[in-house]
């Protein structure tokens, strides 16, 4: 019965899924807008769990728990990454909202050749090619989990449940766009934060308590297993330059597109500080959740054949079937909404900004630029397939090359060009081909066991700066008009607001407040982030 209990409400949490793209197909084909950003209208709790449910994929209930099955209290450090995930909605998301309204940008290539007026379309084909790269990459390790989840679990053979999991992913995003995308996101993102509150805590439970289980480990495993700096209990250089390649990672989160796609898809600049305080208590959860199955399973199942099987191989065993299939269905979740937003962001690059902007001079209408978007989900998504048939790595390892390879593109010239006008076309240009190619060498070529992406990312920074200091920025009239719109400031010192926050604010006028006490007026304008209402709500 638990087999098929198990497979029964998976199948039924695929068909919803399903059922999600069916409904939002008519919505998402209304336009461009509408098809990669929702129009623009998602709040903050679903623009969060969007965020977090697609950037944690596979590595959070594959590829972490794995790796705190592997090295023990050392996993732990995964969580320092996240800091930049924070610091990015702080100094980063209300700066790219910003110029992609005043740019009309709906693809990250959009926003940076408009920025840097690269006619020649330099800038679009190069993104275009290292998008299509990595992200294949990338949907290949999120098919790859698909098909441990479903062997171990399911009892399903590898190649089955990459190709059905692969299938299903594809089509409702095909038919659904970034409605369907962020909706099935902030359910997923729900179901992954259950699934890795609760395993954790059921297996401690399991093994006697939170002592019980460090003795356990420390017999079984030995000390150095428990140390929180790479086996030492002191800070050596080779653990510093473990917390480093950690932190590294966090730089993904600067310039993965389908991480910056949410900033510029937020309904206003207002809903930053929100969106923000979910994320920190999601991946407190998520990240200490995830190493603490791999810890807690190597007392459990101490002879595991492979250390990523860990968390499926702990579902079946510690939880009734029932239970088991919704922390399977928040497992797939993971790896759907990763797999999602990136056929998303790599087909929206190839409709707009190639077949559109480069092949028909920005001539071809909404509705064959969306019909090429989901011709090109489908191609990719089986490509993505085909490579997860036979993987190169693991998850983890998989997953974490290709978020260098995708931040270290984009990275470094979107934050410069939020920052310093002087940055120009071809130091932008020059940093997103060095990114990706030191990424590659150094993955392949280490001359030390460093996360690539550090130095790549480091890379791409320095050659952006050289280049730009010897060559001419942008200039003429529609470039200073749009960055001194970009960084005008207001009598209070903080950014004039546009549009979409005075429409914000002239809802708040128009709602009814005849019928609200006066606690409940307070708490709305409270929540909706206004100090200085009076400065612009009568335009």
């Amino acid at each position: 019965m638990s087999h098929t209990g198990i497979l029964v409400i998976v199948i039924l949490y695929l068909l919803f899924l399903l059922a999600v793209g069916f409904w939002y197909s008519k919505a998402s084909s209304a336009g461009s807008s509408e098809y990669f950003l929702g129009g623009r209208k998602m709040g903050p709790w679903v623009l969060s769990m969007s965020e977090k449910a697609s950037e944690s994929s596979g590595f959070m209930t594959v590829g972490l728990p794995g790796e705190g099955y592997s090295t023990g209290m050392s996993s732990v450090w995964n969580a320092v990454s996240a800091v930049f995930s924070i610091f990015n909605w702080f100094f980063f998301a209300k700066r790219i909202r910003r110029l992609s309204e005043i740019l009309k940008s709906i693809t990250i290539p959009d926003l940076l050749s408009a920025r840097f007026q690269d006619h020649s379309h330099v800038m679009r084909m190069v993104s275009i090619v290292v998008m299509t790269v990595f992200q294949t990459v990338y949907v290949c390790a999120q098919f790859v989990a698909f098909g441990v989840l479903f062997e171990v679990v399911l009892g399903v053979s590898f190649s089955v449940g990459v190709i059905v999991g692969g299938i299903i992913t594809i089509i409702y995003t095909i038919l659904g766009g970034f409605f369907a995308v962020a909706l099935t996101d902030f359910i997923q993102g729900l179901l992954i934060a259950f699934a890795l509150f609760i395993l954790p805590i059921l297996a401690i439970i399991e093994i006697g308590g939170f002592n019980r289980m460090g003795t356990l480990l420390d017999q079984s495993m030995g000390t150095e297993f428990l140390q929180p700096f790479f086996g030492e209990s002191l800070l050596t250089l080779a653990g510093l330059i473990g917390i480093i390649s950690y932190l590294f990672i966090g730089f993904g989160f600067n310039g993965s597109p389908h991480i910056l796609i949410r900033y510029m898809a937020l309904r206003n600049t207002r809903d930053v500080k929100r969106i923000a305080l979910i994320g920190i208590i999601w991946m407190m959860i998520a990240y200490y959740g995830a190493s603490f199955i791999g810890m807690s399973g190597a007392v459990l199942f101490p002879d595991l054949g492979n250390p990523e099987h860990i968390f499926p191989t702990m579902t079946v065993e510690l939880l009734p079937w029932w239970l088991a299939g919704l922390v399977l269905a928040g497992a797939l979740s993971a790896m759907m909404s990763s797999i999602d937003s990136m056929l998303l962001i790599a087909s929206s690059t190839i409709a707009e900004d190639l077949w559109n902007k480069v092949l028909h001079k920005d001539e071809l209408d909404e509705d064959k630029t969306i019909l090429i978007s989901r011709i090109a989900t489908a191609v990719i998504g089986v490509f993505g397939i085909i490579i997860a048939l036979n993987p190169l790595d693991s998850v983890f390892w998989l997953a974490v090359f290709a978020w260098a390879g995708l931040a270290t593109c984009f990275g470094p010239p979107v934050i410069l060009s939020l920052f310093w006008k002087g940055v120009t076309k071809w130091g932008a240009i020059s940093g997103m081909i060095v990114g990706p190619v030191v990424t590659v060498l150094w993955y392949f070529f280490p001359p030390l066991d460093i996360y690539e992406g550090g130095p790549a990312f480091i890379a791409a920074l320095l050659t952006i700066v050289l280049v730009s200091l010897v060559t001419h920025p942008p200039k003429g009239g529609d470039f200073d008009r749009m960055w001194d719109e970009y960084t005008e400031k207001s009598e209070l010192g903080r950014p004039v607001p546009l549009p979409s926050d005075v429409a914000s604010v002239k809802a708040l006028k128009k709602s009814d407040v005849s019928t609200k006490t006066e606690k409940e007026i307070v708490t709305q304008l409270l929540n909706s982030k206004i100090r200085t209402v009076s400065t612009y709500v009568g335009k």
